[in-house]
C-alpha cells in the first residue's frame, strides 16, 4: 500500500487540475484533493523514513515538511469545497481570509507553501543521500517549484506540467524503490 500511495498521491492532485471549474478546483477537485494528500502522505512518510535511515536529521526534517505540506493540501482542499458548496467566489474567499490573518496563515498559507518545499527538499534529499539518481532530484526541485506558480497563477497549462512533473519523478522513484527491493530479496542470504 505504501508504493501504491508515491503514485495514487500525484496521480490524485493531476486529475484534480483536470476538474477546476473555471480558474478554480470547486467542490469535486476539492473532495480529490483532500484524497489525494490524505493518500500521498503515506508514501511520503516511507520515503522520508527511509532518508532517515542514511541522514537522520534530514528525515525528520523533511517528514515534518511532508506531514505539515500535506495537511496544507487538505486544508486547500476542504477551502475549494466550502467555496463551491456555499458559491463564494475566489475574491470573497481571500477578502474572508484577510479578515483573519493569524488563522489563516496557520491554517492555509504556512501549510500549503510547505508542499512544494517538501517536494524541493525531497529531491535535495534524495540526491545528497545518493538514494535516487541525481536526475530524479532534479526532477522533484522543478516539480517543487513549478507547483506553487502554477497554483497561484491559476494557469492551466503550467499547472498540468507540474503535476507532470511530479508524478513523473512519483513514478520513477517507484520503479527505483521497487527494483531496490527485488534486488534485495535476489541477494544471497549469508550462512
Amino acid at each position: 500500500m505504501r508504493f501504491t500511495s508515491l503514485i495514487a498521491g500525484p496521480l490524485l492532485m493531476a486529475v484534480s487540475t483536470f476538474l477546476w471549474d473555471g480558474e478554480r478546483y470547486g467542490v469535486t477537485a476539492g473532495v480529490v484533493i483532500m484524497i489525494a494528500n490524505t493518500l500521498w502522505i503515506y508514501g511520503l512518510i516511507g520515503v522520508w523514513e527511509r532518508i532517515a535511515e542514511v541522514k537522520p536529521l534530514t528525515g525528520a526534517v523533511g517528514l515534518v515538511l511532508a506531514l505539515v505540506g500535506c495537511i496544507g493540501g487538505v486544508a486547500f482542499g476542504l477551502q475549494a469545497f466550502f467555496e463551491g458548496i456555499f458559491e463564494v467566489s475566489g475574491a470573497e474567499s481571500l477578502a474572508a481570509a484577510e479578515a483573519y490573518p493569524t488563522a489563516s496563515t496557520i491554517v492555509l498559507w504556512l501549510p500549503g507553501s510547505m508542499m512544494p518545499i517538501s517536494l524541493v527538499a525531497l529531491g535535495i534529499a534524495l540526491a545528497w543521500s545518493r538514494l535516487a539518481p541525481l536526475w530524479l532530484g532534479a526532477l522533484l526541485f522543478a516539480s517543487g517549484a513549478a507547483f506553487p506558480l502554477s497554483r497561484i497563477t491559476r494557469t492551466e497549462s503550467i499547472a498540468h506540467l507540474a503535476d507532470a512533473f511530479i508524478l513523473a519523478a512519483f513514478a520513477v522513484l517507484l520503479v527505483h524503490y521497487l527494483r531496490e527491493r527485488t534486488n534485495a530479496v535476489r541477494a544471497p542470504q549469508p550462512a
